[in-house]
């Protein structure tokens, strides 16, 4: 018999007094309608809605609307998570671009196409201080590329961060001509509070991005004096911006751990579909090979088969992962997420069968409240690879699919 993990959550007893660490607690136990209510409760609450000199048990009223815009969005109360994130917006305080981000993801979520999503948000951010470039921001957070260039266009001084993003959109978007010429235009000043170390990397990433533009644009052949590590530095760097061709050439022929990197650079940018493709090709998994991109590969190739619902075999990959290296936390947690999603499928299959018994229904119900709190608890450690949007819209497979996360 297979053994199921069992995992302890708290009983729903003695939470926290505070209204906003009481949604808090709930959430991180998997109570999230429970969650929801009471960040909702806080919300009112929050000196926004409140008379002046009204009290709250929470300080910052930004972070609470923001805390129920992101919550409201996973359990897809849309309306909500809008009226939220515009009310933090509203205020122009430190967590207004996080909201203006989110609700750009939720417009695109919603299925907005990006001139729809550009258009609507452009209204809402009239009146704040550096309206363009909270707006450029956003749009670069979801992979609208063209339009967050554009915004980017119309500042008259960048940061660095805005100059970064701005090249970087200019190349998503096919724009590789006016991209070199604004990194050959340069920009060499150190942020304040950045060491030598992070100037100079920050300068060698730069000159990278360049030389990839320039073969781009050139059709010229990249370096071949690369080492190994060099290669997957600079495939990293190709395969964020877009540019697979360039990634693949620094590394399909440069030996099976290349090839690996290859595979892992490109999952954990969003490209799923390709990289499991690719693993597809493979003869077989390198389940013998204690390499770092070997022992990736399999964990991707493992995930890949938890998304897709096949959990014993994702459970018995996650189980060979921790039986080679104990210390791989996320190998034990996607195989206990394997197991709890098991116990679910069968749990469900005998709920939806007819019992005489009410009391019987009553019991499993509870049993998959508890297993999907469990599992919540699982998936909040951060096991399983997260993509932005950005990188969600990467994979036109998966893309279609993604709603909220």
């Amino acid at each position: 018999m297979r053994h199921i993990p069992f995992i302890e959550t708290e009983p729903i007893t003695s939470p926290p007094s505070t209204i906003y660490e009481r949604g808090k607690w709930y959430e991180r136990r998997g109570y999230l309608k429970e969650a929801l209510v009471s960040f909702r409760e806080a919300a009112l609450s929050s000196p926004l809605n409140r008379d002046q000199g009204a009290q709250t048990d929470w300080k910052d009223s930004d972070l609470i609307w923001l805390e129920y815009g992101l919550l409201s969005m996973r359990l897809r109360s849309f309306q909500d998570a809008e009226r939220a994130f515009r009310t933090v917006l509203s205020k122009k305080g430190v967590y207004a671009q996080e909201a203006l981000n989110h609700w750009a993801a939720l417009l695109h979520a919603q299925g907005s196409a990006d001139p729809d999503i550009y258009a609507s948000l452009a209204r809402e951010v009239e009146s704040c201080p550096n309206s363009e470039a909270m707006l450029g921001k956003a749009l670069n957070y979801i992979g609208s590329y063209s339009f967050a260039a554009e915004c980017f266009s119309r500042l008259d001084r960048l940061s660095h961060e805005q100059w970064h993003m701005y090249i970087c959109s200019l190349i998503r978007s096919e724009h590789i001509s006016e991209a070199l010429q604004l990194m050959r235009r340069g920009y060499n000043s150190a942020e304040r509070g950045e060491g030598r170390k992070e100037l100079t990397d920050r300068m060698r990433k730069q000159r990278i991005i360049q030389l990839l533009c320039e073969r781009k644009l050139n059709h010229t052949q990249l370096e071949a004096s690369l080492s190994l590590t060099e290669r997957i530095e600079w495939a990293d760097i190709a395969v964020s911006l877009g540019m697979i061709d360039a990634a693949e050439e620094l590394l399909s022929e440069y030996g099976d751990h290349a090839y690996y990197a290859l595979i892992c650079l490109l999952y954990q940018e969003g490209y799923k579909s390709l990289a499991a493709a690719k693993i597809h090709a493979l003869e077989e998994l390198p389940l013998q090979d204690p390499g770092v991109y070997s022992t990736d590969l399999i964990f991707v190739a493992a995930e890949r088969l938890y998304d897709q619902g096949s959990y014993e075999e994702s459970a018995e990959l996650f189980a060979q992962l921790r039986s080679h290296r104990p210390s791989f936390a996320a190998a034990r947690f996607g195989e206990a997420a394997c197991y709890l999603q098991s116990t679910l499928i069968s749990l469900s299959g005998r709920l939806e069968r007819v019992y005489a018994s009410a009391e019987a229904r009553t019991e499993i119900e509870a049993y998959l409240g508890k297993i999907n709190a469990a599992l919540h608890v699982v998936e909040s450690t951060g096991w399983h690879t997260s993509w932005s949007p950005a990188q969600q819209r990467n994979d036109p497979f998966e893309a279609e699919r993604s709603l909220v996360n």
